[in-house]
């Protein structure tokens, strides 16, 4: 997409002036500030935006977004800018909804195992926050990216596979609608089966259907031990490793069920002519494993 070929309306002077009511020097039209909202980590070029605000609240979000669409002005929601899908670009200008500064833990329930945080609130701060409680949220992007941002990408990263992307863990959420209507949706039971899933339909939208205000969210116990090992196979087995998590995804496994024993391994018994395939051995829990040392590797083999 070339920005050149992409026209972009004058924002009204009377749009700038309701948002400056409203926020007061929340309200940027900065050069370096609105450039610095045009980029993410995507290989687009920079599409920066007319106007940046800087919202606190729900109630602030849903009333900014009624006065952009009154006056048919687009909007973009904006988080830590560490997305690489470029929906955080101003492809036709508009205003540009910062959501950091709504960065509040506003409950962690540990009886419950959730938690309800706004969208400004980065992985680190999270974990941070349940520091000593026993409790940790478990997907992990890689970035320290905002909670809403990593909600609207669908974020997923290395623990996906044993606890799910954040599709699985996302349980409720708080949503102005681009009228400015404030929605809630899905509750904090872990099953529910009333009316449409709403929650997973916004849960990686990337922000073209509303601004995700709150968010609530599953929390796991602290695993009692972590483990981790590294090994390295010639490139030619490494296709063996995407077969055996393909073939996983489409059992009648449930994630829930299985177990992580070590990644990569050795199936067979160390030394025999059938170690020379590499995979991740994925287990019921019931199973008993156990995991060796070998020459060429890690195995992991039925006793």
């Amino acid at each position: 997409m070339n920005p050149q070929d992409i026209r972009q309306r004058e924002i009204p002077a009377a749009l700038l002036s309701e948002l400056r009511a409203l926020l007061g020097d929340r309200l940027s039209t900065v050069r370096a500030v609105r450039e610095h909202h045009g980029r993410d980590e995507s290989h687009f070029p920079p599409m920066p935006p007319d106007a940046v605000i800087f919202p606190r609240s729900t109630e602030e979000v849903a009333k900014a977004a009624k006065i952009c669409f009154e006056q048919r002005v687009p909007m973009i929601a904006f988080g830590a800018g560490s997305s690489v899908e470029g929906h955080v670009l101003a492809a036709r200008g508009g205003v540009c909804f910062d959501l950091t500064q709504m960065n509040r833990v506003i409950e962690v329930n540990a009886e419950d195992l959730l938690c309800v945080v706004e969208p400004g609130v980065t992985r680190k701060a999270l974990d941070a926050h349940l520091r000593g409680s026993g409790l940790f949220f478990p997907p992990d992007p890689g970035a320290d990216a905002t909670l809403g941002g990593m909600t609207a990408t669908r974020a997923s990263g290395t623990n996906a596979v044993r606890y799910g992307t954040m599709k699985d863990n996302v349980l409720a959420l708080a949503v102005v609608l681009a009228d400015g209507s404030v929605i809630r949706t899905g509750t904090r039971a872990r099953k529910s089966s009333a009316g449409y899933d709403l929650t997973r339909l916004f849960v990686g939208s990337e922000g073209t259907l509303g601004f995700v205000t709150q968010i609530t969210l599953r929390l796991f116990p602290q695993p009692q031990v972590v483990s981790a090992a590294t090994c390295r196979f010639p490139r030619s087995m490494t296709n063996s490793v995407s077969e055996d998590l393909r073939a996983m995804e489409a059992s009648s496994l449930s994630r829930d069920s299985l177990q992580p024993c070590c990644a990569p391994a050795w199936c067979g018994p160390s030394g025999s002519p059938a170690c020379r395939r590499v995979s991740f051995v994925l287990l019921p829990k019931s199973s008993k494993v156990t995991i060796t040392s070998g020459s060429r590797g890690i195995s992991g083999f039925m006793p």
